[in-house]
């Protein structure tokens, strides 16, 4: 389609294999077609197969490769590019094992007074930096800070070179910070949030007692990282498309604007 190049190009890792692409830049002009989408247009849904890219969805449903581009302005979480386009499950596997190892060092921080003064431990709070290396005496094992969770009191160290253990001491080799580790889990498999198990809702909650489970009357689960990420990817490969009847009177209405 000739009017695409008046769009600016980018280079993007569509497959996150180190392999950049030019792609056009149709983000810059996506704006002003929105209310004539809106008012406009009729639409229909589409769950992307596993693997399908963009392309080849236009394929299907339009006999032709040329408006995947669509895909990214009726539907508002595209908008932030080919990045959040759904996964194939090798490629979300893969994703998994590169991002997400190592472990999740749960701490069970508990404050208490100490003559006139209120004392918490193993809080992660203000101690620890990015990057440092983290040690565990029992376990002896090593690895890389390279996120903290204050909410859900969590270490999360990579690049390990040992198995971290639980109730064994925690410490910073720069900051000299330490604290007793409640729980490991690994990274994939942590907690994402928590959540009420009676809550079919699986409403996420903010207590005290989420990392010891909750008490016998209030017990509580969680989702973990890799249920999030099935659960996130699932999501989006249902995606709103413009009916095939509409997709002609689409283009041509979407080049007049952005020639406007």
């Amino acid at each position: 389609m000739s009017f695409f190049k008046l769009f600016p190009t980018i280079e993007y890792d569509i497959f996150r294999n180190g392999i950049k692409s030019d792609f056009v830049d149709i983000y810059r002009f996506a704006s002003p077609v929105m209310e004539m989408l809106d008012n406009e247009m009729s639409y229909k849904y589409y769950e992307i197969l596993n693997g399908e890219r963009p392309d080849i969805v236009s394929m299907n449903l339009y006999g032709t490769p040329s408006f995947y581009w669509t895909f990214f302005l009726v539907n508002e979480y595209l908008h932030d590019g080919l990045g959040v386009w759904p996964m194939s499950q090798e490629n979300l596997a893969s994703y998994m094992d590169q991002q997400y190892n190592g472990y999740a060092i749960t701490t069970n921080p508990k404050t208490y007074v100490t003559g006139d003064e209120w004392v918490t431990r193993d809080s992660i709070a203000g101690k620890f930096e990015l990057g440092e290396t983290i040690h565990g005496a029992n376990s002896n094992a090593f690895g890389t800070l390279t996120k903290k969770n204050i909410d859900l009191n969590q270490l999360i160290v990579q690049d390990c070179t040992n198995e971290f253990e639980n109730l064994e001491t925690i410490s910073g080799e720069k900051t000299t910070h330490s604290v007793q580790a409640y729980r490991i889990y690994p990274y994939i498999d942590a907690p994402y949030y928590y959540y009420q198990t009676a809550d079919e809702e699986r409403r996420q909650v903010f207590n005290g007692g989420f990392i010891r489970g909750g008490t016998p009357d209030n017990e509580i689960s969680f989702m973990t990282n890799r249920h999030n990420l099935f659960r996130m990817n699932e999501t989006r490969s249902k995606i709103r498309v413009i009916d095939p009847a509409y997709i002609n009177k689409f283009v041509e209405n979407y080049e007049q604007v952005i020639n406007e």
